[in-house]
C-alpha cells in the first residue's frame, strides 16, 4: 500500500461503506465508487482492471480483522481504501 495514497485518502472528505453478510467487499467497493461518481455500478469499468476481486474478497472479512490493516488502490478515477474489517473509503483521485 502506498503511504502517499493512504495519507491523501484520509486527508480528504471520504465516503464510507461497510459490507454486510449479504454484501461482499467487491460489491461494497463498486457500490461506493458508483455512489461517489453518481453513476450506475454497471457503467463502471470491471474492478478486475484495478485489483483481483477474488483476492480482495479473500483478504477482507467484515466479521473480523485478521491482521490486515488496509488495502489501497485506484479504481475508475477514485482512490479506494478498504480496511481488513471491510470499511470502504473512496475519494476522487488527484
Amino acid at each position: 500500500m502506498s503511504n502517499d495514497l493512504a495519507q491523501r485518502t484520509s486527508a480528504l472528505r471520504t465516503q464510507t461503506r461497510r459490507p454486510s453478510r449479504e454484501t461482499t467487499p467487491v460489491v461494497a467497493v463498486v457500490a461506493a465508487v458508483a455512489d461517489a461518481a453518481g453513476t450506475d455500478p454497471l457503467e463502471l469499468p470491471p474492478l478486475g482492471n484495478a485489483i483481483d476481486p477474488e483476492a480482495l474478497n479473500d483478504l477482507v472479512d467484515p466479521e473480523r480483522s485478521a491482521g490486515l490493516e488496509s488495502i489501497a488502490f485506484e479504481y475508475a478515477g477514485y482512490d479506494v481504501v478498504i480496511t481488513g474489517t471491510g470499511d470502504v473509503r473512496v475519494n476522487r483521485s488527484e
